[in-house]
């Protein structure tokens, strides 16, 4: 495969995609992210719904964090986990929900069907079928089906943007559903996915990968995008973003980019939680009136 005119084999890919392998703690990573996530929905009580669906599947589902003061027309951050679309769910990241809820947001995190059981195409209809369900129910949680934005991390960053490339007007919905989203180390260009170790599971052919990549795509409305990845992650993520930038930059959508000086691949995705740059950013966007 050519990537900025260099042949890169599967081996160099397959290091580079590798997040895991470079972050010998990822396990209790996760385990911390999960006592988290437990702890807040526990203090939260009913604010917290849990598992709602919109499918037969039970990874068909979404969690709902309603805001502490809720004035009955919030607006709504959707949360797309990672885990490259075969790993992680929900309920791990409701840690993320409690400065946004504090500041009046309603807060869901969104499962889909996972690799190797749901091809790409299922994943990508699910987060789809998924934010439209939320769309339909956003006055039941309190929220306002005007202003709904996507956060997304990784392969949820991938996710995040193909849902601002989706024709909502084809579900009966706005085309600008999507007011705004951030993606956090998220993979645009499915191509050298395709390419290494992680096909193994997703079973991508190249045409699936070109058909679901938003490199590719088009927006279907210039809602704000922020793109941000850790400072120490691998160039591909860099490339990854810088390549997305420059596309949709072309199409009239305006990216802010969101530097990290460091962090790790799960580093970057707790920064959407934690005081500093990305969280501002992200606040800013959901928050304006």
């Amino acid at each position: 495969m050519i990537i900025d005119g260099n042949e890169r084999g599967r081996e160099w890919l397959d290091a580079e995609y590798n997040v895991r392998a470079g972050i010998p703690d990822h396990e209790e990573i996760f385990a911390r992210w999960t006592a988290e996530s437990e702890r807040l929905r526990a203090s939260a009580g009913e604010r917290v719904v849990q598992s709602v669906g919109y499918g037969h599947h039970p990874n068909q589902a979404f969690d709902v964090y309603r805001p502490v003061a809720s004035t009955g027309a919030d607006p709504l951050l959707v949360f797309v986990h990672g885990g490259y679309w075969q790993s992680l769910d929900k309920s791990m990241f409701g840690f993320l929900a409690e400065p946004y809820t504090a500041r009046g947001v309603c807060f869901v995190s969104l499962d889909y069907r996972l690799a190797p059981e749901a091809e790409m195409d299922d994943i990508v209809a699910d987060v789809r079928a998924g934010v439209a369900e939320i769309a339909r129910n956003a006055p039941q949680f309190g929220a306002d089906p005007e202003r709904i934005f996507i956060a997304g991390h990784s392969a949820g960053g991938h996710l995040a943007t193909t849902l601002m490339a989706t024709p909502w007007e084809d579900r009966g919905l706005p085309r600008d559903l999507v007011r705004g989203a951030c993606a956090i180390s998220g993979l645009y260009d499915l191509e050298p996915i395709q390419a290494c170790y992680l096909n193994d599971k997703l079973g991508m052919t190249p045409e699936t990968a070109r058909r679901n990549s938003p490199l590719r795509q088009a927006p279907a409305h210039p809602s704000p995008l922020i793109v941000t990845y850790g400072g120490d992650e691998s160039s591909e993520f860099a490339r990854q973003q810088a390549e997305l930038v420059g596309a949709w930059s072309a199409r009239g959508v305006p990216c802010q980019v969101v530097d990290q000086a460091d962090g790790h691949h799960f580093d970057a995705v707790e920064r959407l939680a934690h005081d500093g740059p990305l969280r501002e950013a992200v606040l800013a966007m959901v928050c304006q009136p």
